[in-house]
């Protein structure tokens, strides 16, 4: 009869030989779960991460052939010099063309790299709204 009077239905009162197995289950289903969000978290991280390897390699090749086109450029401007000044004004002409050539380059980077980084802050900034201009948009909502 104790069995019958436990199926009651009534509220069961929590026995104390219970808990050490709902805390057993409760840290079990949370493993699991981290488990699930770590394995998500792999699964959209996994594109991304293949995605950015290969445009670091392709930009690794690219880098590597416009840096060998550029010293054979520069290796045939020094030899074209060559036939009217000595080796050595050749050489400095092809240098300071080469120097003030990286310069420009780093300055237009750096300028892009500018604008690049307000057009972030500015898609990233709040619009403030006043109640002058809620007004405004209001009465131009009216009028339409």
């Amino acid at each position: 009869m104790q069995q019958d009077e436990k199926i009651g239905n009534g509220p069961r009162k929590p026995e104390a030989h219970d808990w050490p197995t709902l805390v057993a289950r409760v840290i079990s289903d949370v493993a699991r779960i981290v488990q699930t969000e770590i394995r998500l978290f792999q699964a959209s991280l996994n594109p991304i991460l293949s995605g950015a390897v290969d445009r670091l390699l392709g930009s690794t090749l690219a880098l590597a052939g416009f840096l060998a086109g550029g010293l054979c450029l520069l290796a045939a401007a020094v030899v074209f010099l060559h036939r009217w000044l000595w080796w050595d004004a050749s050489l400095a002409i092809a240098g300071v063309v080469s120097f003030v050539a990286g310069y420009a380059a780093a300055r237009v980077a750096a300028l892009r790299a500018s604008q690049s980084v307000d057009t972030l802050q500015r898609s990233f900034r709040r619009e403030n709204v006043s109640p002058e201009s809620s007004s405004s948009a209001m009465r131009k909502v009216d009028r339409n």
